[in-house]
């Protein structure tokens, strides 16, 4: 219901803007668990490109050789121009997280018209319809492996320390 008098009061003010503080607050996470896939791996992918100047840092703070030759002011501005870039990001999926959900939905519900069959519409509405826990935890887990794979870069010498573990 509460979506429903977003979408009405959107459509009468013929607007795209409905803030929406779970997209604000979770990200990406909120599109999938709301299944609108595109937003979701746009959003997932913008912040991890604005998350790059801090992984760089990380990696040049490390005394890692994969740290690409940056100075250390320019990273401090890069990573602050993404930042503010990234707190953007936020407002702009917080204002139109509901108008990206309904235009993702309403893209599903179009493609119905191809199942002639009422049972067969509504079973494929079923399965498209709803939200996923599924592809919210994929997410976390994927971030997470993605994560400690980049710390293996992290660290004086990654050649180094193999060496050392593998004798």
């Amino acid at each position: 219901p509460a979506y429903l008098a977003a979408y009405s009061r959107m459509q009468l003010q013929k607007s795209k803007i409905s803030m929406s503080f779970s997209a604000l607050l979770f990200g990406p996470f909120y599109f999938f668990y709301r299944k609108a896939w595109k937003p979701a791996f746009g959003f997932l992918a913008a912040e991890m490109l604005l998350a790059a100047p801090t992984f760089i840092e990380m990696l040049q703070l490390s005394g890692s050789s994969f740290a690409p030759a940056l100075s250390a002011s320019a990273l401090t501005v890069l990573a602050r121009v993404c930042s503010l870039l990234s707190f953007l990001l936020m407002l702009v999926r917080g204002m139109y997280g509901k108008w990206l959900y309904r235009r993702s939905a309403a893209s599903r519900i179009r493609r119905q018209s191809e199942f002639p069959d009422a049972r067969q519409r509504q079973a494929v509405l079923r399965a498209q319809g709803g939200v996923s826990f599924g592809a919210v935890f994929l997410c976390i887990l994927l971030l997470t492996l993605g994560g400690s794979v980049f710390t293996l870069l992290l660290g004086p010498d990654l050649q180094a320390l193999l060496n050392a573990f593998y004798g």
